[in-house]
């Protein structure tokens, strides 16, 4: 497994993983990633500005995340530290679910993290993805309370180094 940036080139790729993520997110009933979210040009947007994150197996991506600051994605005040990384939009193919390549991802972007002078990390997660949920709290990330966005509901979660 390769954790690398996603670049321009490899848009419809990430765009067709998305895509097989939605299917699934709808099939098994999770109320996440409605209203269209995640766009396309959101990612769009994250690969632009560097920020876009995969995981390639066998020169296919099969996982993909956003990774930028907190602030930038969410404002201030939503986490108890303001200069901490965030990572939303995280994906992984169905071909690799169960085989922890999310887990990868995620230890990955912990590990740049580190690298960036940042207090921390957070991320803003719907309570009933409970593998999400599993995954984040592996790490180390604790709940510090739960906020009405204007497209969810959502736990918001910090760790911190």
């Amino acid at each position: 497994m390769e954790y690398k940036k996603a670049k321009m080139s490899q848009l419809e790729e990430i765009i067709k993983l998305k895509n097989e993520v939605k299917q699934r997110v709808i099939k098994e009933g999770l109320p996440i990633w409605q209203n269209g979210y995640p766009l396309d040009e959101m990612i769009i947007e994250d690969i632009e500005n560097n920020e876009g994150r995969i995981v390639v197996i066998d020169n296919k991506i099969v996982a993909y995340s956003c990774f930028h600051h907190a602030i930038k994605e969410y404002g201030k005040g939503v986490f108890k530290k303001d200069n901490v990384q965030s990572f939303g939009r995280l994906m992984v193919s169905d071909l690799c679910v169960g085989k922890h390549v999310g887990d990868f991802l995620v230890r990955s972007m912990i590990e740049e993290s580190k690298t960036l002078g940042v207090e921390g990390m957070g991320i803003l997660v719907d309570e009933c993805n409970i593998k999400a949920y599993s995954l984040y709290r592996k790490y180390g990330f604790r709940k510090e309370g739960a906020q009405q966005f204007p497209y969810a509901y959502l736990d918001i979660l910090g760790l911190y180094f």
